[in-house]
């Protein structure tokens, strides 16, 4: 069990991305509202946006409302 953990590495940081990439990706959300798009535009790791979102709350619920902000009412 300890080498299949150790073979994991280390999760990259949360502040593992610029600030030039998070601005790209906020941008890119409120213009798409698709977290994954979003990412991938930005060039940050998928697993760094999740974890930003299950710790900062903030963050969370930003992303929820530029991912919402696009959708109608129902």
């Amino acid at each position: 069990m300890d080498q299949a953990t150790a073979a994991l590495g280390t999760p990259e940081p949360v502040d593992a991305a610029s600030d030039a990439q998070w601005t790209v990706f906020y941008e890119h959300l409120a213009a798409h509202g698709a977290l994954g798009h979003a990412v991938l535009a930005a060039g940050i790791r998928p697993e760094t946006v999740y974890d930003r979102r299950r710790s900062d709350t903030d963050f969370a619920m930003q992303t929820d409302y530029l991912r919402l902000r696009g959708e109608p009412a129902l």
